[in-house]
């Protein structure tokens, strides 16, 4: 009966010890859950996909708090604006920037804060009821996504493009061109001895021609010679047979005055 009395305290004390550690337990959760938070606004430019009420904050990749809202900007749709929460001691600065990140290889995103110089104030509400901005900073990966659609539409233009190329149509076309070629290409063959000896003749030709051109040019050279060494001399022949000429006529001048009454 003791045996039996004895095992029933050690289960007994077995139970309380387990209740009160998990007592114990959920007593930190509760204190944990009950920590202060700062909300704070971040205005988006680009779309938000991946990212959820839920999804982790981040400062500098120590996790700060979470996201608690997402809703459009009712003046201008294209903007998200994302309501977060972060613990209360965080050292959110004037200058502290938000950008999206990756938080796992699925897909789903978290915010990453960063920034914040250490003579920079701190990031307060101006007011109760108002909820201080962090500045968004454009998110390299929305970049990505966003360039990754516009090349996925270019590449789709381009397909398109050419496939329309490519039609029954143009592939007719572009056959008949390679044809046509190709018949060039053989007749150029054919005649490939004629070519041959036309250039061999115009070789020739060629030959000749600067041949010529040097017998022109030496016959221009010696022209140019005899007109330089023996032109004075021939002038100077020319000018006294002139003057010999003159005076023989004034001679026959003279006798025929002379013999004039004699004929008369």
């Amino acid at each position: 009966m003791e045996t039996r009395a004895h095992h029933i305290l050690i289960g007994l004390f077995t139970v309380l010890t387990a209740a009160a550690a998990l007592l114990f337990a959920l007593w930190m959760s509760y204190a944990a859950g009950q920590r202060d938070y700062q909300p704070y606004r971040i205005l988006f430019e680009r779309s938000v996909s991946g990212l959820s009420v839920g999804s982790k904050v981040q400062y500098n990749g120590i996790e700060v708090g979470d996201v608690t809202e997402l809703s459009l900007n009712p003046d201008d749709p294209r903007q998200v604006i994302t309501l977060i929460r972060v613990y209360e001691d965080t050292p959110i600065k004037v200058d502290t920037r938000a950008k999206l990140a990756f938080a796992s290889i699925t897909g789903s995103m978290s915010v990453q804060l960063y920034g914040g110089t250490p003579e920079s104030q701190r990031l307060l509400a101006q007011s109760s009821d108002d909820t201080p901005f962090i500045q968004a900073d454009p998110s390299p990966i929305a970049t990505l996504f966003d360039e990754g659609e516009e090349m996925v539409e270019n590449l789709n233009a381009i397909l398109q493009s050419v496939n329309e190329l490519f039609n029954d149509n143009n592939r007719e076309q572009a056959g008949n061109i390679l044809t046509n070629i190709a018949q060039i290409t053989e007749m150029i063959a054919s005649q490939q001895s004629a070519l041959d000896e036309n250039m061999a003749l115009f070789g020739d030709v060629s030959r000749q021609a600067s041949t010529t051109l040097e017998s022109i040019e030496s016959l221009s050279l010696e022209a140019n010679r005899l007109l330089s060494q023996e032109g004075q001399q021939v002038m100077r022949s020319a000018e006294s047979a002139s003057r010999n000429v003159a005076s023989a006529a004034q001679r026959i001048e003279q006798l025929v005055n002379d013999n004039a009454g004699a004929v008369e």
